[in-house]
């Protein structure tokens, strides 16, 4: 038996080190896997789902929305432009 993957877009397995504010509070994660629709990271601290996100990626900044939180980080959706 086969199960059909339901997101939109394919992910790409990485490990890109990332920094982010979340409600004003900077993080640091690893993003663990990547898609044109958003990210899952590892990293610590307390999120809640429906918390907007900006991701720094060295000049380009990148706003997102948690939609998965798990123990070992959160998956990311991110915001058309």
């Amino acid at each position: 038996m086969t199960t059909k993957e339901k997101r939109e877009h394919v992910r790409s397995p990485v490990d890109i080190p990332v920094e982010f504010i979340v409600q004003g509070r900077f993080y640091d994660g690893m993003i663990k896997n990547i898609s044109k629709g958003g990210v899952f990271t590892e990293t610590k601290g307390t999120f809640s789902v429906g918390q907007d996100i900006s991701f720094y990626f060295g000049k380009e900044n990148i706003i997102g929305t948690i939609i998965r939180v798990e123990p070992q980080g959160i998956g990311v959706k991110f915001r058309k432009p």
